[in-house]
């Protein structure tokens, strides 16, 4: 019945599609049951304990709608968002393009949602569980001062995740990636730094980074991680870059490209900072995670946990439980007793 609702679903443009997900989620979310996972995929990040590395990239549930309905899908960590300070539409449709034979989608969304307010009211509905929720931030487009935004956004989310992720990567916000750049990311993240010294509860703190960046860039950034003792990155957010491989007829529609094309360069980008870094920083990766093969991959290349997002909408809700049998098959097959025990395996940090 699952393989046919899918099927259905897809006939729709993505964003319809995407909908229409949510919206089926919402209501039939009580007749989900998750199962229990393996103790070999218990883990742990930057000292949050996991009951699996699998988690769901921010996008997906950007108004924290569906919090309980992806915990029973068996996600170990969930990520709600992009929220920003005001409600806000987005850039013009259309702005998501589904690429099928690429396994991919193109996005210039622009931080659509509707705003901290009704993200913070649906958020304090979810019910309890093993499952860490992260929230992810990111300024409204006309703001005046992006920095800004993000302390504001930080100050008013901090009691309630269990970690906070701050976006500056995504593409589709003009000027964002701007403040990766070394005198602003200082500035925000000792701002950040700031905030949580004077909290009672110190939450983790991650940067979502993108793919597209040169190595001089990341060093910049790795230094600033150290400085302003930020937990994370989350490696990685969407390409502007479009391999000239694509084959969907809207493979050169502007946005960013996520997806199967996406994870040897994703990948690529998460080996080099694992290996610059050698497991003093928590990294996330995400880009290209389809099967628990490419989970795999990404857990020996130095993450402690990954994301996905873009393979749900070709594979459906199955797809996690499948992941995680498929991650336990590999693990046991080279002799690792726990998931842990992979990490960086393969650049031997």
């Amino acid at each position: 019945m699952e393989k046919h609702l899918l099927n259905l679903i897809k006939l729709f443009k993505p964003e319809t599609s995407h909908f229409l997900t949510i919206e089926l989620l919402k209501i039939f979310s009580f007749i989900l049951k998750r199962s229990s996972d393996n103790p070999i995929l218990n883990s742990s990040i930057a000292g949050l304990n996991l009951k699996n590395p699998i988690g769901l990239a921010a996008g997906f549930d950007k108004n924290a709608e569906v919090i309980n309905a992806m915990q029973r899908l068996g996600f170990g960590l969930i990520e709600c968002g992009t929220t920003t300070i005001k409600p806000q539409y987005g850039n013009p449709k259309p702005r998501v393009f589904r690429l099928s034979e690429d396994l991919a989608l193109i996005n210039r969304l622009g931080f659509n949602n509707k705003g901290v307010e009704n993200f913070l009211k649906n958020f304090h509905k979810r019910k309890k569980s093993s499952s860490l929720i992260g929230i992810n931030i990111g300024p409204n487009k006309d703001s005046k001062d992006f920095i800004e935004d993000y302390i504001k956004l930080f100050d008013k989310i901090y009691a309630e995740a269990d970690y906070i992720t701050i976006n500056l990567s995504s593409p589709n916000t003009q000027g964002l990636r701007d403040i990766q750049k070394i005198e602003s990311l200082n500035i925000l993240t000792r701002e950040l730094k700031a905030i949580k010294e004077n909290k009672s509860v110190k939450k983790n703190i991650f940067l979502k980074i993108d793919p597209d960046s040169t190595e001089q860039d990341y060093d910049n950034i790795i230094n600033i991680v150290y400085k302003n003792n930020i937990d994370g990155l989350i490696i990685s957010n969407t390409s502007v870059e479009k391999p000239d491989s694509l084959l969907n007829r809207f493979s050169t529609e502007k946005g960013g490209l996520s997806g199967a094309p996406l994870r040897v360069k994703s990948n690529e980008v998460l080996k080099n900072i694992a290996i610059k870094t050698k497991g003093q920083i928590a990294l996330i990766g995400v880009g290209g995670i389809f099967t628990g093969r490419d989970v795999y991959q990404k857990i020996k290349y130095g993450a402690s946990a990954v994301q996905l997002y873009t393979a749900l909408t070709f594979e459906g809700a199955k797809l996690v439980e499948v992941i995680k049998r498929d991650l336990i098959n590999h693990l046991k097959d080279d002799g690792f007793d726990n998931i842990d025990q992979a990490i960086g395996s393969e650049i031997n940090i």
